[in-house]
């Protein structure tokens, strides 16, 4: 009776692991997402912008402040949603021993060392529920640190994108009222 119940706790533990793997990998793909929607629509706005900006050089100087500052404070947000779409460094692996890889679940660790090599480390390494457990939590706590720079990233990059919108306004109002 102890084993049954020692085995079902096992199955717990393994299924609350997936879960919280399943839910990681699901903010990562929301992160990227969130980058992709707002430098799109960055760039479609930048496009606008700078049409309008193009015609209004030729005809006022009043709206460039405006445009001009609105362009310079929306690359900001760019260049962060663009960080949050680069991978991450991942050739800080110490040491060449497959013993010493991060991650033996992540793809930009295993695939250093042969196919051979990778086997018998997992048949190796991997051997119960407890070892399995042991590599899920490696992969979640490392998935979590990506998406914690992803997410800071993305809060200073909307930030900055809202910032880069109420600026300009309140500048093209102030020039307006100032030409009443």
């Amino acid at each position: 009776m102890s084993d049954k119940i020692n085995i079902n706790n096992d199955r717990d533990v393994i299924q609350t692991l997936r879960t919280a793997h399943q839910n990681q990998t699901q903010l990562n793909l929301m992160a990227d997402q969130k980058a992709n929607i707002l430098i799109g629509t960055l760039v479609l706005v930048f496009t606008v912008v700078f049409t309008r900006l193009l015609t209004l050089s030729e005809n006022t100087g009043e709206a460039i402040l405006p445009l001009a500052v609105f362009v310079l404070l929306e690359l900001i947000p760019i260049v962060l949603t663009t960080l949050v779409l680069i991978p991450k460094n991942i050739n800080e692996v110490k040491g060449d021993s497959i013993e010493d890889m991060p991650n033996p679940l992540f793809f930009g660790f295993f695939t250093r060392y042969s196919e051979q090599q990778y086997k018998e480390y997992i048949a190796t390494n991997l051997t119960d529920n407890s070892s399995a457990q042991q590599f899920l939590v490696k992969d979640i706590y490392q998935i979590g640190l990506v998406l914690k720079r992803k997410y800071h990233l993305l809060k200073l990059a909307y930030l900055f994108a809202m910032v880069g919108f109420v600026i300009p306004v309140i500048l093209w109002v102030f020039i307006f009222l100032t030409h009443i």
